[in-house]
């Protein structure tokens, strides 16, 4: 009985001896973590104030949203809250007496500071868009671009994900490429993960080819849509190829 008592005791200490430590150490009270930086620095504790759950209830994830937006503003290579573009056509067809004429579109791409792109695609033949003159086409009212997925970027290489959806599956396509003077292009898509910017072990990478634009001509104006996602409205004009 004795013994049973000392052994229950020694557990007591050590379980105890583990939770003071795991408090320290994840408060971090007196170490100069990027955290605790970004509360001084906003104001919102000064210098003495020590690290408590609150802080981390309240702040973390404005925190987190303040690291993505600094680190994809220092990104040298990607334009982020501006507008890029690539073109499509299709070729008009006969079939007996009906003809379908053929669509030229334009899509306006935006990588926001929060780690989302914004894409939609607008018919060039329709109002909004005025006639090609010297190469230029201008927007006689804003248009809105939409959210479309997330991406990330290290130094010059991007990835993006959308999310796709039927009602009998779901699945994550992903898009490749690098960034080069002004012009993004992509050279491989595979089905990834959800979470991760990473190939699914059974799927097959793909080549392609195709590239976006920098258009300095063209403003986007960042909100929040009623659903809470970011959204865009974009004016100017863009030049075409």
């Amino acid at each position: 009985m004795r013994l049973t008592k000392i052994t229950f005791g020694f557990i007591f200490l050590i379980i105890s001896f583990s939770c003071k430590t795991t408090k320290t150490n994840w408060w971090e009270d007196n170490k100069d973590t990027p955290f605790k930086r970004y509360l001084i620095e906003t104001n919102k504790i000064d210098i003495n104030t020590k690290m408590n759950g609150k802080l981390y209830d309240d702040y973390y994830s404005e925190f987190l949203k303040y690291e993505t937006k600094t680190e994809l503003e220092k990104n040298p290579y990607l334009k982020v809250n501006q507008v890029y573009t690539f073109y499509s056509e299709t070729r008009t067809q006969t079939f007996g007496t009906f003809i379908d004429e053929g669509v030229q579109s334009v899509t306006f791409v935006i990588y926001s500071d929060e780690g989302r792109f914004c894409l939609s695609t607008f018919d060039l033949s329709k109002n909004p868009f005025t006639a090609p003159e010297n190469g230029i086409i201008k927007l006689t009212k804003p248009v809105v671009v939409e959210d479309f997925g997330g991406f990330e970027i290290t130094n010059d290489k991007i990835k993006t994900k959308k999310r796709n959806k039927t009602p009998f599956k779901e699945w994550y396509d992903h898009v490749n490429g690098y960034v080069k003077n002004d012009t993004i292009h992509f050279t491989n898509t595979y089905v990834g993960k959800e979470y991760k910017f990473e190939k699914k072990w059974y799927a097959i990478k793909h080549k392609i080819n195709f590239e976006e634009i920098y258009q300095p001509n063209l403003k986007a104006e960042k909100f929040k849509g009623s659903n809470g996602l970011v959204k865009y409205r974009v004016s100017g004009e863009f030049s075409i190829k």
